[in-house]
């Protein structure tokens, strides 16, 4: 399996294919601030459909699985769909700004969390493993497809990026990425579509029904500051078992009536809750 050379970024309605590599290497974090800013400059507009495009992600699959096979197979569509899904990854570079105010700690995280979670239901292409998305206050975060990896893995690669980012790599003083721009480097492309307006109902339904969806979760997140991992591996417990069980027992003291059953998979060693209804 060849790994991918691009990425596809995806602003005010618009998809762009970035190029990861220039002269047979990858592009210097000040090269690639370059080719996100060209793409911030960029004055065109989305063409018909192109928007809310990714909507056919978020809705009922049948629905896009038609489409996909009735304006998708050849073309330009097909030719700009292949550049999504071959993408190393996606990323929005959303309008909105996001992000933890220690004014108001409870309803900025809220927001935060549910606009990676689903954003508006549009602007992150749902079939992807995962999106990056940028908010434009500077804020960062992920959106996950989850059946390629339980949640660790993109915690290590977050990790992973956030210390070298700090450790290795870092800024100058004018808040640039350090390192020099380069005038050689092409300009990111912009992906063409020609989505008729049949295919353009079909978003439209989907994105009802991703908004459906999408109004109804309650999402409510707050910051934890008592303790932390360390303590609970002091006490030799896994800091996922613990938090596992607290949820076990916060919802056994909610919904008392219910069981929770714990399904367990021995070829990869996880376990998830799972509450069933108990019949009387």
């Amino acid at each position: 399996m060849r790994d991918s050379k691009h990425i596809v970024v995806y602003h005010r309605g618009r998809y762009f294919k970035v190029w990861l590599y220039h002269d047979g290497r990858l592009l210097k974090p000040r090269e690639m601030e370059q080719q996100m800013q060209r793409i911030l400059d960029n004055t065109s507009e989305p063409q018909p459909g192109e928007a809310r495009l990714a909507a056919l992600t978020a809705g009922d699959r049948f629905p896009w699985a038609r489409c996909r096979q009735a304006y998708f197979g050849r073309g330009k569509n097909k030719q700009s769909l292949d550049a999504v899904e071959k993408a190393a990854f996606f990323v929005t570079l959303d309008e909105t700004e996001q992000g933890y105010r220690t004014e108001d700690p409870d309803t900025s995280m809220d927001s935060y969390a549910k606009s990676l979670l689903h954003g508006q239901c549009y602007d992150r292409w749902f079939d992807k493993s995962f999106t990056f998305v940028v908010f434009k206050n500077g804020k960062i975060g992920i959106n996950a497809e989850h059946s390629w990896a339980d949640a660790p893995i993109m915690a290590h690669l977050w990790e992973y990026v956030m210390s070298t980012d700090s450790l290795q790599l870092g800024y100058a003083e004018d808040g640039h990425c350090k390192g020099d721009t380069n005038p050689n480097i092409p300009y990111p492309t912009r992906l063409q579509w020609d989505i008729p307006g049949e295919c353009q109902e079909v978003i439209e339904t989907s994105l009802n029904t991703a908004n459906l969806l999408a109004n109804d979760v309650d999402f409510h997140s707050f910051p934890f500051v008592a303790f932390g991992k360390g303590i609970i591996k002091k006490c030799r417990t896994s800091p996922d078992a613990f938090v596992q069980l607290a949820l076990q027992l916060a919802h056994y003291k909610d919904k008392w009536h219910r069981v929770l059953i714990a399904s367990y998979c021995v070829k990869v060693k996880v376990w998830e809750a799972v509450p069933l209804k108990q019949e009387r």
